[in-house]
């Protein structure tokens, strides 16, 4: 038990504690789950070499003896975790949680995370076991690297390990520009980090003195180890970042300074490392049921201070606890008989899994919220493209459409009612891509770097758009455009730049996000359109304050905690008109210079200071602002949409 790698330990969890308790310094401190790979990589290659080179290495033995390890406290944390999720989570969350279940009990955890990260899935925030993404990156490395080590000769170790690393990287970066989510979820592209400290244990050298460049990096090392969780990230993660402070921290390891093994400082962040692994586990499903019940508006997203420190402390405390009653009696206990402890590890993942579906179906409402907040694709799933448009028969209403609904997401939800029975539309294509608004030679960037919102994605959205005016200018059935988006994405110069098309010889511009650039590229597009015959109406966005109205809705029918909204989950007039300001006002100003019509929600849904929530019993929401696909109808028939398109479209 080294006390330097167990204070890196202890370093590592606390910076990823203050890190999910939003604690404003610690921006970078998801970085402490990279430190953790490095020392799990070090550990366990550690120690599958020694037993190999002794022949004493046994890979059955090595299996059960990880599942003592790591599986007692796990499987306590899941069953507490079950046992609180129905009076926690709305349905949408309880549904995910089962999943997410599922995947912690079979390894495969970061496969079923991954799934859960499209434009249109959950919060991160609210998954109560987002965190053992990374145990099962953990414990599938554990699987392979045994073997490898076992069947491959020891002169091809190092040379083998330095070619999964390097290769490894290779693929992170390279997946990271198509699939950010996939690059961070996925071990081929997480296997670097743990193979830096497989690297690290293979040369190794336990006597004598430590070379000279290890003296001298050692400094540099603790210093950015220090340094890196505390700045904000720069590029892509797992990225620069990622590499710096693993390499760090292999360097801290190797270099077993002595000041790290009689400092009280040291001694007092190892009592962290000696929890880290049940601390770990127990603080984010706190965290998740805290965030769950949280529903605050704009810039009142997070829960109050005071409740995120008690959510720390509280998980300090459990993990004490954890770790006394369960982690360290169990992981100490003699290994008679590995049969025995393989079928408690499989009954105990019956048992879980089993006590988990009880709660869930014994506390299951009568109503079926999942399909109020399901996802608003408009016609079809298939409508939310990803490339060039086409007309393609599940987007579309009749061979010869009228009208065509063209934007982002907030233009998907508007297909339900338009495009229903009632209104009588006389035909609706759909031409939509999340995020993508109608606009033509303008696209947001994300300012995060792992967004999937990034340059080559931008461009896309140019292409989309230019597909769209493209099929217009050759359609003669359609008579009117409706144009519709969030529009904050081109407006919010903090998370988001610009790419303007310029002209041929310097084709594209990032631009800070702004007014001017959005009106001149909607513009461009209600010109257009015009210019190709047609009759074009702007839709608004309808009333939200950054409330998520639809988990509220669902959270106050059934009786689940609720924390921050005020009004039996209605929009405050005024909180919503401060918070869409800019994009009120880019509304205003294209109708002024375009002198096009702005159709909006408000009218009907706003009065007495607050914005109506649902229409005879009908949530209106599926979120904080996309209509569900029942409210969708509701609403267009309470305001004639299709009428007023008609009446407005010039």
């Amino acid at each position: 038990m080294r006390a330097d790698i167990q204070a890196l330990r202890g370093f590592a969890v606390l910076v990823v504690l203050f890190y999910h308790a939003n604690i404003g310094f610690t921006h970078g401190g998801f970085l402490g789950v990279d430190v953790f790979f490095v020392i799990s990589g070090f550990l366990i290659t550690g120690l599958i070499r020694d037993g190999i080179q002794v022949g004493k290495f046994n890979l059955w033995t090595f299996y059960v003896r990880r599942a003592k390890r790591l599986l007692p406290a796990a499987y306590a944390t899941f069953l507490g975790a079950a046992l609180l999720a129905p009076f926690f989570l709305a349905s949408s969350e309880m549904r995910d949680f089962q999943r997410q279940l599922v995947g912690a009990l079979t390894f495969t955890a970061n496969f079923s995370l991954l799934r859960q990260s499209g434009y249109f899935e959950g919060a991160s925030e609210l998954k109560p076991l987002l965190h053992i993404w990374s145990l099962a990156i953990e414990e599938q490395y554990y699987f392979l690297l045994p073997i490898t080590l076992y069947l491959l000769p020891r002169r091809f170790w190092k040379i083998a390990t330095m070619a999964v690393i390097v290769a490894s990287l290779a693929f992170c970066w390279l997946l990271a520009q198509k699939n950010a989510a996939a690059a961070f979820y996925l071990l081929p592209t997480r296997a670097w980090e743990l193979g830096i400290g497989s690297y690290g244990a293979l040369i190794s050298v336990r006597n004598g003195s430590p070379p000279k460049w290890l003296k001298l990096a050692f400094w540099p090392a603790l210093i950015g180890l220090l340094v890196l969780p505390f700045v904000p990230e720069f590029g892509r993660h797992p990225g620069l970042n990622a590499l710096a402070i693993c390499v760090a921290t292999l360097v801290i390891i190797l270099r077993r300074h002595p000041a790290l093994q009689t400092s009280r400082l040291v001694g007092m962040m190892g009592k962290f490392g000696d929890i880290s692994y049940s601390l770990y586990l127990v603080h984010w499903p706190l965290f998740a049921f805290l965030n769950n019940a949280w529903l605050g508006e704009a810039g009142n997203e997070h829960p109050p201070l005071a409740w995120r420190a008690g959510v720390l402390l509280l998980s300090i405390a459990l993990a004490v606890i954890l770790n006394r009653t369960i982690e360290k009696p169990l992981r100490f206990m003699p290994l008679t008989n590995p049969m025995k402890i393989f079928a408690a590890s499989l009954t105990a993942s019956l048992a879980v899994l089993l006590l988990s579906r009880g709660a869930a179906f014994a506390t299951a409402p009568t109503r079926n919220y999942e399909e109020l907040r399901r996802s608003n694709h408009g016609l079809s799933e298939k409508c939310a493209f990803t490339a060039n448009f086409e007309p393609i028969a599940e987007c579309r209403t009749s061979d010869e459409p009228e009208i065509m609904v063209w934007g982002d997401s907030y233009a998907m939800h508007l297909l339900g009612g338009i495009a229903s029975p009632a209104m009588n539309a006389g035909g609706v294509v759909q031409a939509t891509r999340n995020t993508c608004g109608p606009m033509l030679g303008v696209a947001p960037v994300s300012e995060d770097h792992n967004s999937a919102y990034d340059i080559n994605w931008a461009r896309s959205c140019v292409a989309f758009n230019d597909s769209v005016l493209a099929y217009l200018q050759k359609n003669s059935s359609i008579k009117i455009v409706v144009l519709s988006s969030l529009l904050s994405q081109y407006l919010d110069g903090t998370q988001y730049q610009l790419l303007v098309r310029k002209d041929a010889g310097q084709p594209y511009l990032l631009e800070d996000a702004q007014q001017v650039a959005a009106i001149k590229g909607l513009k461009a597009t209600i010109d257009a359109v015009r210019a190709a015959g047609k009759k074009i109406v702007i839709i608004a966005p309808p009333p939200q304050s950054g409330l998520d109205i639809g988990r509220c809705t669902e959270r106050l029918q059934r009786g689940l905690p609720i924390l921050g909204a005020m009004n039996g989950c209605q929009i405050n007039q005024a909180s919503y008109e401060q918070a869409r300001k800019s994009v009120l006002g880019i509304l205003y100003a294209v109708s002024a210079a375009a002198n096009v019509d702005i159709i909006r929600f408000d009218p009907f849904l706003c009065h007495s200071g607050g914005c109506d929530t649902s229409i005879d019993g009908i949530a209106i929401y599926r979120d904080t602002g996309h209509l569900s696909i029942q409210g969708s109808v509701a609403i267009a028939g309470k305001m004639q949409l299709v009428e007023l398109i008609r009446s407005q479209a010039r």
